[in-house]
């Protein structure tokens, strides 16, 4: 850790705790160093470091046990749902449970972009979906706004819930959407893409539903089917390997 400025030292100490648990330098059950030894490696007053400690603490980041000192807390679920923990940082789920999550929330929640969508949103997502047919051989700037196009569909919904638990996750959705485009390639993203656009134009809430959880489960189906190869060739190289 580094000394820090004096502007917003108890924002700054929060931050340099909260970076160490993050980045698992302190991992689950580390005692961390005491208010004295911290007040020396910062610069700054026991204060400042306890009023960081106990923000950490009611965030369910540190545990504060009396007589034996300040332990590192298990992550839990209610933890990943804090806007102030970036999950691009914590243990993650894999591409596969990002999907299911996907499965249950979009094809969910697209019957009420169905509902509620205007004309403006229309035009973001066709004004997207150009863009995906500009970067089709681009893989990075693909996935980026194939994300933007189902970020796009959320908003559509007027549901803050739906949103904000978007952007929540937002870091797993991007990793997710570039893993995938990396496996699968581009062409099912603009194909469905289209038709999810026809269907919310003709306000058909049974289609945009329908295309919506054939073109998740399809990407799973994929998935599954690139995985299960990856395993087979893993298996034949062993096999190859020990004639």
């Amino acid at each position: 850790m580094k000394q820090l400025k004096r502007n917003n030292l108890s924002n700054q100490v929060f931050e340099q705790l909260k970076e160490e648990i993050i980045t698992k330098r302190w991992p689950p059950g580390t005692k961390i160093p005491s208010e004295n030894e911290l007040t020396k490696m910062l610069g700054v007053s026991r204060v400042t470091i306890r009023g960081a400690i106990q923000r950490m603490a009611i965030l369910g980041l540190l545990e504060i046990r009396q007589g034996e000192g300040t332990f590192v807390k298990e992550l839990t679920p209610g933890i990943y749902m804090n806007s102030l923990i970036p999950l691009f940082y914590l243990d993650s789920p894999g591409t596969m449970e990002v999907l299911e999550y996907r499965k249950v929330m979009e094809v969910g929640s697209i019957s009420l972009a169905v509902e509620k969508r205007t004309e403006e949103d229309l035009k973001k997502l066709e004004k997207s979906l150009e863009k995906m047919k500009i970067y089709k051989h681009d893989i990075s700037k693909f996935a980026e706004e194939d994300l933007n196009f189902h970020l796009a569909i959320a908003e559509s919904t007027r549901n803050s819930i739906i949103i904000k638990i978007n952007y929540i996750i937002i870091d797993l959705l991007k990793r997710s959407m570039s893993d995938i485009v990396q496996s699968l390639g581009t062409a099912d993203g603009l194909y469905y893409h289209q038709e999810i656009i026809t269907a919310l134009k003709e306000r058909d809430a049974l289609k945009a539903q329908e295309l919506m959880k054939e073109h998740i489960q399809r990407t799973i189906q994929r998935i599954s089917q690139e995985m299960l190869r990856d395993v087979a060739d893993k298996a034949n190289e062993a096999e190859c390997y020990c004639w």
